[in-house]
């Protein structure tokens, strides 16, 4: 049987990698990276054999016209990161070995779970999983299950769809005929507006909703979330405040079960997301 043995939430900040990078640097960008340094020992720390990869396109790969729900990769190797990527944010571009078996195990196990997965075996992924992998896991030796989902695009799946699709991917890596170490790598978003009027505010964009998004997770409290994350209420936290919905499939995962470490850190920048747990049995 498999066992999970870490499980980390993440932002996917494209911006943050350069930023990082540059020799002046906003007081907040200190704190971000102390906080990505402890979770890149939490991987570290596990060493797991294949990386659950939680994320999202952003148009690059699909588009309105053909936009799965929930999708899994099924190849040998990505690519990761897209031109425009490279050329607005300064992101490398990058091959990610992939686990063909898990992914099909997966799938097929959520198929006995009531979750239908679209795949691919013609994926590129993008920042959702690239920026993440860049924070804890630069050296990209371990090989990935990219599963993308759809919080982006209307109509989207309802936030309870996400967490009873985050409780299969659970059931099906308990059931995993091998002693696998897995991990899980999960990114997204607390309040954050792209594009908007608010996106380059150096302050938190919807306090109120990252404070209680944070709670949530801390007290294992999938009800409230999924009350409360109704699209209205999302988007008048931030345009791409859904991003926040990859979240409750992370808390599905994880079996609802209590993190060792979440937070959402104010440091002059839209909230940061932290979260992780430790080995789960």
């Amino acid at each position: 049987m498999a066992q999970i043995v870490t499980i980390i939430g993440i932002t996917h900040n494209p911006f943050m990698p350069r930023l990082f990078q540059q020799p002046q640097q906003p007081p907040g960008a200190a704190k971000v990276k102390e906080r990505i340094a402890i979770m890149r020992q939490k991987l570290a720390a596990a060493k797991p054999d294949v990386l659950i990869t939680i994320g999202n396109d952003h148009l690059h790969q699909f588009f309105m016209d053909n936009m799965p729900a929930f999708m899994i990769g099924k190849m040998d190797q990505y690519d990761g990161t897209f031109y425009d990527e490279i050329r607005e944010f300064g992101l490398p571009s990058c091959k990610l070995p992939g686990d063909p078996d898990v992914s099909d195990a997966i799938m097929d196990g959520a198929f006995d779970r009531g979750v239908d997965f679209a795949y691919s075996n013609e994926l590129t992924i993008d920042h959702s999983i690239v920026v993440p992998m860049l924070f804890v896991r630069p050296e990209m030796d371990i090989p990935i299950v990219p599963i993308l989902t759809n919080c982006i695009a209307p109509p989207m799946p309802r936030p309870k769809r996400f967490y009873e699709v985050g409780k299969a991917i659970r059931a099906a890596i308990d059931s995993l005929p091998t002693h696998k170490r897995v991990g899980v790598l999960v990114s997204g978003h607390l309040s954050l507006e792209v594009g908007g009027p608010k996106q380059f505010e150096r302050k938190l964009q919807d306090p109120e909703f990252d404070a209680n998004a944070v709670g949530w997770i801390e007290n294992g409290d999938i009800q409230s979330a999924v009350d409360f994350c109704t699209p209205e209420r999302m988007l008048r936290a931030g345009n791409m405040t859904m991003g926040y919905l990859n979240f409750l499939m992370m808390m599905g995962v994880a079996n609802n079960s209590k993190p060792s470490y979440a937070e959402g850190l104010d440091a002059g920048f839209p909230a940061i997301p932290f979260f992780s747990w430790d080995s789960q049995h």
